[in-house]
Formats: C-alpha cells, structure tokens, sequence
C-alpha cells in the first residue's frame, strides 16, 4: 500500500508539472544584436575619416509552436507562439545591421514571416503564393535583409493571419538609429484584444480533461495496478506524455474551437433561435472580443511603467489587433515623435489630446516625467469601449500605493495639422490610381474597386514611377491600407493639402466617408500587396497588388495550401 500510494502521488505531481511546462509565462524576451546567441560583427571604414563604424551580421531564430498562455493569474488559452512568448520577443537591430531571422515552424500548420513596415526585398516579404510557399511544419525558412530605415516596426505571420496573428504569432521589430538619443526608459506596448468566450471553454475543457484523466488513472489503479505497470506507465510518461497529452489537448481545442464556430454561425443565420437577427461583421465583433491585452497580458497582470521625476520615456504603441485603439495619456504633456517608425518634423508638445491607432499602425511617443503621482494611461477600442478598455499604471517610484489618477481628453489628435510644414520634392507625378473601399454585402465581405480577392485590383507601376493613389472610403467601416515595401507620403486628407509635417507611413486608417491621396516612389522591384490590416477584411477580399512591370511572378507550388490573409 506505501508503494501504491507514492506511486500515485508522483504520477500526480509529473501531470502538474506537464501541463505547466506546455504553457507559457510572461516575459519581457528581447533579442538584440549584441545579445543574440548567433552574432558575426563586421568593421568597415567610413569614408573620408579615421572614424570606424561597425555593422553587425545577425542571426536570429524564431521557432513557431504551440502552447498555452496565461493572460493573468486566473485565464489560460491556447496559443501559438514565437520562442514560447506572447507577443514575440522583441528584436533590436541597429540601422544597417544585415538580419537573417530562421523561422523554424513547429506548427501543426502552415505559416509564413512578414517584416511589416521595413523596406526589404520583394523575395523575403513573407506573403504565401505571393513571394514564397508556406512553410510547412517541420521546416525553415531564412528571411534575410538590411535594416535600412531605423524605427519601430514589426512581424507576424502572413499565412491565414486573421487566425494565426490572433493566436499569437507577431512581435515588435526595433530598428535603433546609430546615434539614438539615450532616454531613461524605452518601453514597446503591443495593444491587442482577445475573446473570453475561447478562454472559458479552453478552460472548462482543461477540468474536463482533468477530471477524466484523474478518474480513468484511478480506475486503473484500484483494478490492479501492479508495480510493473506503474514503472511502465512512468517510463512512457517520462518519455512521452508532453508530446502525447499537448497533441490531444491541442486537437480537443481545435474541435471545441470549431464546434464555437458553427454555433456563432447557425446564430448568425438565425438558424440557432427563431428571434436571433442576423449580426453583421462588426457586430459580431463587438459581441465576441471583449478582453483587451498588453504585452500579452490582461487588466490584473498588466505591469506598471516605473518612473523617476524628471526621467524622459519613450513608449512605442504598436495596435496589434483588430480594432482602432484610442489612447489617452493623462496629466503629462508630450511629444509624438514618429509615425509608423517615420520621424516626424519639429512635433509639438501635447496636452490631454487622445490618439487613435488604428490595426498595424504605430506612434512613438515621449514624455518628460514632471508630474510626480500614480497615473493610469487608458486604452480603448473606439467602437467597444464597454467591453475593450484596459489601463496602463505609469507610476512614479514612491507613489506605488496611491490610487490612478485619470481623466477624459479634450481632443483627438490630428496629424494632418501636427509638426512644422516643410516643402518636399517628391517629383512629379507619373501614375494616378484611385482604390475605392467599398462593400456590396452589407460589411459581410469586401471590395477594392468592386474586386476581392483572390481576383483582386492590380495596380502596374515600373521602377521610377511617382504614383498617386486616391483612396476613398465608401463602407461604414474603418479601413487601416498597408502598402508592403515602401512607404508613402500622405499629401491630403478630404480634399485639403496636409497643413503640419510631412506625413510618411506603410499604414493609414481610412474612416468612412474619407478620402486620402498618397503618393509613393516605386523604388523597391517586385509584387507588392496594398491591403486592409483589419484582418477579417482582407480575408474577406479586401486585397490588392502593386506589381512591377517585368518583375515576374512567383511560381507557388500548387500543392502548398498558401493563404496570403
């Protein structure tokens, strides 16, 4: 019987101890080039001086996999993963640096790498059937470039990225100017939001497992076990039951996840009850997401921001999600510096204005920290704010016991009057497109020019083009239009010339019943997708393509399942 019983007790503690090791924790995981474990540094001379600089090589790997991720001390979800983190880790490179990062998928799917926002080469842009096949599980693939422009961008995956972005699979990219401007604090915040409603029954599924395994186990127990078949079952467990019990968990949550599928499905046809009206997209939207996370985790694990009087911070807001985030920093004036990694040119100082980011877009913020007190930055989906709202503390060393201090904006930031004017030469016009956004489903799917994809609009330029696109947004959705490979001024808004600073982004939300005019420079050969990062949208047919004249297109493998959104 004292064997019988120790044996039961340790099969015990090794299936706790499995679970925990098939899920993730939170980590601030960063990989910089001098601290990557794989890290060649090359010295050259600059020109026309003794001075030297020096560029390093780096290798990084990324490896895809699936796992488990706790949100906060109480809420546990399926996840897939870069490096066991949620969001990925970070990656800081210098401006010049030469970048390889190997991403070894270990999926049970097909993915794919994109560099969002950095010019690199058409062949690394990480698009399915577009610039690559899918990498299929068990293999690699190097995504090798320069980073030639500095600022804040970032990955994720580009094969079904409605699905795989939304299960974890992104991180931010710091690109850092060689003469960076040191600040007390340089902290990236990945905004995203997640669905409760997959989170309980990925729990409840957890107990049941539980529940059922402990059962069956004692069942087997008081039929006989003898100790020969404890020895045995702890010699397969040892060797196996990580693999085996993360396999079947991972295959009852697929299961569960699409048994949730069909039922928002029959409700939506109204299939499920009688009185159910059908819900559009974006009130399915609404009703479904409702738990906002930073960094990978929700309201009661998020961390405070520690700061000291008269420290300078910098914040890097990176939307990661699927809804236009509003943000309001309270108490303190401060300087928005960048957009979508692009300076911006002698920025004001600002004061209880709120910014709207949209899916994909960044803004780079500073503050000087003369407020000394417990603050709370708010964050908030515009269109959800009930449901989506979270708080960040920003909170002075001494003051970690007091109450938040917050309050409401006074108003909305407008970049198209921010920062000094200043002449640009961009050159003369070569191309006109217009690109209407539009919907003929009632917001089920849609449409560029009244084409979805994977029939979409094409746009022919050849290199050396100035292009101008006219982008008109006819639905009643919010449109954030992510140009792949280059960047684009923005050069009016409704009609009117932009009044601030030059504005040069990859991603411009397009609200509805507004216009844009971008204009850029076909500088960088090869097809290029111009989408909508609302997720949902492009997969709904949202697409459309730059494509160069003569660059050719590339041969996918037919039996690759690639779905570039």
């Amino acid at each position: 019987m004292k064997n019988f019983k120790v044996g039961l007790l340790w099969i015990t503690l090794m299936m706790v101890s499995v679970l925990l090791a098939s899920c993730g924790t939170p980590a601030n995981d960063k990989i910089s080039s001098t601290s990557s474990q794989e890290a060649e540094t090359e010295t050259t001379a600059t020109t026309g001086t003794e001075e030297t600089e020096t560029i390093e090589t780096t290798m990084i790997t990324l490896e895809a996999k699936p796992s488990h991720w706790m949100f906060n001390d109480e809420v546990m979800n399926e996840a897939w993963l870069y490096n066991g983190s949620f969001p990925g880790p970070e990656i800081k490179v210098k401006q010049g640096d030469h970048v390889t990062i190997r991403l070894q998928n270990s999926l049970p799917d097909l993915t794919s790498l994109h560099i969002h926002g950095l010019p690199i080469p058409n062949e690394m842009d990480g698009v399915p059937g577009v610039t690559q096949n899918a990498i299929i599980p068990g293999e690699y693939f190097d995504y090798s470039f320069v980073a030639s422009e500095n600022g804040t961008y970032w990955y994720h995956s580009h094969q079904n990225g409605s699905e795989q972005v939304e299960k974890g699979l992104y991180g931010a990219l710091i690109v850092e100017p060689r003469d960076m401007e040191e600040v007390a604090i340089d902290k990236t915040i990945m905004i995203d939001e997640i669905s409760s409603m997959e989170m309980s029954m990925n729990m409840d599924m957890h107990e049941d497992m539980d529940m059922n395994m402990h059962e069956d186990m004692s069942e087997d127990m008081h039929e006989g076990m003898d100790m020969d078949m404890h020895e045995e079952m702890s010699e397969d467990m040892h060797e196996g039951m990580d693999m085996d019990m993360h396999e079947e968990m991972s295959a009852e949550m697929d299961e569960n996840m699409d048994m949730h599928s069909d039922m928002h499905t029959e409700e939506m046809d109204g299939d499920h009850h009688d009185s159910q009206t059908e819900m559009s997209h974006a009130e399915l939207m609404k009703e479904m997401y409702d738990t906002m996370i930073i960094n990978g985790l929700a309201a009661s694990a998020i961390e405070p921001i520690l700061v000291n009087e008269d420290d300078k911070i910098r914040l890097r807001f990176v939307n990661a999600g699927l809804f236009t985030q509003v943000i309001h920093i309270p108490g303190h004036a401060f300087t928005v510096t960048h957009y979508d990694g692009q300076s911006v040119y002698e920025p004001g100082e600002l004061k209880d204005v709120a910014l709207r980011i949209a899916p994909a877009e960044r803004y780079d913020v500073e503050i000087n920290m003369t407020e000394a007190g417990a603050w709370g930055i708010q964050v908030y989906a515009e269109e959800s704010k009930d449901k989506l709202n979270v708080t960040i503390p920003l909170v002075y060393n001494g003051y970690e016991e007091e109450a938040l201090q917050m309050n409401e904006p006074s108003s909305y930031f407008d970049m198209t009057q921010y920062g000094k004017a200043l002449e640009l030469d961009i050159g003369e016009v070569t191309k006109q497109y217009t690109m209407s956004l539009d919907t003929n489903d009632g917001g089920e799917t849609f449409t560029i020019n009244d084409k979805q994809s994977p029939d979409h609009e094409v746009f022919g330029v050849e290199e050396g083009d100035i292009v101008k696109v006219t982008i008109v947004n006819n639905s009643d959705a919010d449109h954030p239009m992510h140009l792949h490979g280059q960047f684009f001024h923005v050069v009016s808004k409704n009609g009117e010339a932009i009044q601030g600073a030059p504005i040069v982004k990859d991603t411009l939300n397009v609200r509805p019943n507004e216009t844009y005019e971008v204009i850029f420079a076909a500088d960088n050969p090869g097809n290029w997708l111009f989408h909508c990062h609302e997720l949902h949208h492009a997969s709904s047919g949202m697409v459309s393509e730059v494509k160069y004249k003569d660059y050719g297109d590339f041969e996918a493998d037919p039996t690759i399942a690639n779905q570039p959104e």
